[in-house]
């Protein structure tokens, strides 16, 4: 009896916690993103670029995150399974595309 209890348990735990990070991952992955980078935190296993409104988080292991600087603009667009970086032309003034991002995380974008 002792056993089930434990076993029912750790299911509904596990249950809970997977619930919860994907909840969480399709909430972020419905977000639109559209905005210029004013700052940018580096963490151990991520790099948070945000403005005064918007926060948007992107894992180290990205090839070109590094390169993203400041005045840098993000773009993500709802369901968007791609995120896109552009660049000031200092001459013009315009943005253009600078690089492109597969959106990946915990789960499957087609999942969310």
């Amino acid at each position: 009896m002792e056993i089930k209890k434990i076993i029912i348990f750790f299911s509904l735990f596990f249950i809970a916690v997977f619930s919860f990070v994907y909840i969480s991952a399709r909430k972020k992955n419905r977000n639109n993103y559209e905005f210029v980078i004013t700052r940018f935190n580096e963490g151990p296993n991520s790099i948070t670029f945000s403005n005064n409104d918007n926060e948007f988080t992107l894992q180290r292991f990205y090839p070109y995150v590094k390169d993203i600087e400041k005045e840098d603009s993000l773009v993500k667009k709802p369901f968007s399974k791609k995120i896109y970086i552009y660049r000031k032309n200092k001459k013009d003034g315009k943005y253009f595309l600078m690089f492109t991002l597969n959106n990946s995380g915990t789960f499957p974008i087609d999942w969310l």
